[in-house]
């Protein structure tokens, strides 16, 4: 836990899930880091949900560095071969919807790097921030990450893991749903001794409240935690740090990020109604982003 505890700040934004819980969310709720306006002048119209830019940092660039928890049957059974996913999105047109934030066309500039496996014994299902920033330190260390707005470390946490923020009852936790709050969340933390780094947590997505539809193209385990990992990627990418693009002329949008605003309704089973769309020569069913050139969300 020593690791953990030389973070100096974190701050976090968590997607929620779609349970009675996780519709009871209020805004100051979704994240730990207070929001900053911008100001403008008044005007007759405008577009609600557009993203305004509060000037923080954004990602040019940056490798993708999946972190296995506990979990030795592999990738591809407990998550569905993320990996694969994220490469066909780095080579997609899908993910070229960022160009318009971070001011940047080229191509290929979100691959996946190198992967690491973190094994630790549990004495309950519960992992806690200060349990998820040793479990970043850990990976980071072993990745030779530091001081980075290069890397995303995209923890992967097993089925049956749940996890929650210190001292609350805001959690992902399908076997307690009065607490199931969210389903992700992307974060940024500095590390006393190794800095920076920018980092997503994904449980296991494929439980009612968290999954996409039936049918799907690929089956639910898979488009459920592309749809998650596109979500978080997309804001890690357009606002790292809780400070750069965001929602921030409407009431009911504000505070809202690039892929908030474009989660879509649940069905009666908890299950997100996602659209199937290609993305790098596959078919997935997964979530849309937003676009403030056509003021709405696409793909």
């Amino acid at each position: 836990m020593a690791s953990a505890s030389s973070a100096s700040h974190a701050w976090y934004r968590i997607t929620p899930a779609s349970t009675p819980a996780g519709k009871k969310l209020s805004k100051s709720q979704l994240t730990n880091k207070n929001l900053a306006s911008v100001p403008t002048l008044p005007q007759p119209g405008f577009y609600p949900a557009d993203l305004v830019n509060h000037g923080g940092p954004v990602l040019t660039s940056a490798h993708q560095n999946p972190v296995y928890f506990d979990c030795p049957a592999g990738p591809t059974a407990c998550w569905g071969n993320p990996t694969s996913f994220l490469t066909r999105l780095n080579n997609s047109a899908f993910i070229h919807l960022t160009d318009q934030y971070v001011g940047t066309t080229a191509n290929y500039r979100y691959p996946v790097g190198s992967s690491v496996k973190i094994n630790q014994t549990l004495q309950t299902n519960v992992l806690y921030l200060n349990d998820i920033l040793t479990i970043v330190h850990a990976a980071a260390t072993k990745l030779s990450v530091s001081n980075s707005y290069d890397n995303i470390l995209h923890v992967f946490l097993p089925q049956g893991i749940d996890t929650c923020f210190d001292l609350t009852t805001i959690c992902y936790s399908p076997d307690n749903q009065s607490s199931f709050r969210f389903c992700a969340y992307h974060a940024s933390v500095f590390f006393n001794d190794i800095g920076h780094i920018l980092f997503t947590v994904q449980p296991y997505q494929n439980v009612p409240g968290c999954q996409v539809a039936s049918p799907s193209p690929n089956g639910l385990l898979v488009d459920s935690t592309a749809s998650t990992l596109s979500h978080e990627l997309i804001e890690t990418i357009t606002d790292p740090d809780l400070d750069a693009w965001w929602s921030d002329k409407s009431l009911i949008e504000q505070g809202e990020e690039i892929a908030d605003i474009c989660e879509p309704i649940g069905n009666g089973a908890g299950q997100f109604l996602d659209p199937t769309f290609i993305v790098g020569g596959k078919n997935y069913k997964i979530q849309l982003e937003y676009s403030n050139k056509f003021h709405g969300c696409t793909h």
